[in-house]
């Protein structure tokens, strides 16, 4: 992992892009040491450890090892490298909410997901689904959920009264997720251009609803999740988000039985740390076999060079 990417600190860790913070606690140790069990098998036996078949530019730096994508590129026989590389296919892979790609810039993954904000995601997501998530912070019945439009801030909470919309915030609608054993439970689904390979199902404590760490984490297949009409219009929202690579956190309403998609995260980190090492190692190979399958049916090797 390069320096600039996260900072250190006796506290916990940011990540410099989206001023993530992670706080040191024994689970959060206990997690890492997994990570790192994984980090050094991924290193290992990764097909491209031993002869990756395509290269990969990355703009505007090289994925790391901390993400989910570089341990699906190298299951891939993909073998990522920085913008200068010469590659036939790109990745552009930057922790921020909005982007202005500008100039001759290659095709390639995410290129044209420029705008992965609270609001945006609420907008698409009504737009194919046919019902809201958000909400009108003067009018609508409390509780309510307030959270910042930024990608990657983990500060919302719940309001259980009636207040003024703030600028940068956006207000949505309090989806019931809570389990018999006290928990939230979150599906994050991966996605590659709008397929879903697998589910991670998260948990986490009803009091740490908006945190970044997980009690619990299950790898689940997609089809006894989501059903095969979901799983299109899921496909439908990542075509007009022009979402190619990402992770959505999808919550199932336990009143409606609806589905919503609160959250797109292209550069997402993983695999999650709470999943044990085992799943780690079979969800990044899944990962790979789809992600192999899309880059070649999208962006055709030359056969000549390959």
């Amino acid at each position: 992992m390069k320096p600039s990417d996260l900072k250190w600190s006796i506290r916990g860790v940011w990540v410099r892009e989206t001023g993530t913070f992670v706080p040191f606690n024994l689970a959060l140790f206990l997690d890492l040491r997994n990570w790192w069990k994984y980090y050094r098998a991924e290193r290992k036996t990764a097909p491209s450890a031993k002869k990756p078949l395509r290269n990969v530019a990355c703009h505007p730096r090289e994925v790391q090892p901390h993400y989910l994508l570089w341990g699906a590129m190298r299951q891939a026989r993909l073998d990522p490298q920085g913008p200068e590389a010469k590659a036939d296919i790109h990745v552009y892979f930057k922790d921020q909410t909005y982007l202005n790609e500008e100039g001759d810039v290659p095709a390639g993954l995410n290129r044209d997901c420029l705008d992965i904000s609270k609001s945006k995601v609420a907008s698409v997501f009504e737009e194919v689904f046919g019902y809201p998530l958000h909400v009108n912070p003067r009018t609508s019945p409390p509780p309510f959920i307030c959270k910042s439009e930024i990608n990657g801030r983990h500060d919302g909470y719940v309001s259980s009264e009636n207040c003024t919309p703030k600028e940068g915030w956006v207000y949505q609608k309090l989806i019931q997720t809570e389990t018999l054993e006290g928990t939230v439970l979150d599906m994050r689904a991966v996605t590659i251009f709008g397929k879903i390979p697998l589910i991670y199902l998260k948990e986490r404590p009803v009091a740490s609803r908006f945190a970044n760490m997980n009690s619990r984490c299950r790898l689940a297949k997609t089809q006894d999740y989501l059903s095969s009409k979901e799983q299109t219009l899921i496909s439908q929202f990542c075509q007009k988000m022009r979402l190619d690579w990402g992770g959505l956190d999808i919550l199932r309403d336990a009143q409606s039985g609806k589905i919503y998609i609160v959250d797109v995260n292209k550069t997402d980190m993983g695999p999650p740390l709470a999943l044990p090492l085992k799943d780690k190692l079979r969800s990044t190979q899944m990962l790979g076999l789809a992600l192999r399958e899309a880059v070649d049916f999208h962006y055709p090797p030359d056969l000549e060079t390959h």
